[in-house]
């Protein structure tokens, strides 16, 4: 995941997920694994949460400004909530 973050985004930092603007999501499950308590979820609800990060991002979210990520990680939030009740 680092190696593509790097390719495509100038970035070779690990990454959970990342959205191409032709529809394609790819989702770390080993940042999932490392993540998934520190937020009490399971390693499962970490990568659904991902992708829906993603597919916020081609519907037109932006996490780029503090502002703006509190907006889409409400929406993420609430979509998870709907596809698997916490």
């Amino acid at each position: 995941m680092a190696r593509v973050h790097g390719d495509f985004l100038s970035d070779a930092s690990e990454t959970d997920v990342i959205t191409f603007p032709y529809g394609e999501i790819l989702v770390c499950p080993a940042v999932a694994w490392d993540r998934a308590a520190e937020y009490g979820l399971e390693v499962e609800q970490e990568v659904l949460l991902y992708a829906l990060h993603g597919l916020l991002h081609l519907t037109g979210y932006d996490d780029t400004t503090p502002k703006l990520a509190k907006e889409m990680a409400t929406a993420q939030t609430q979509l998870l909530e709907q596809v698997l009740p916490l």
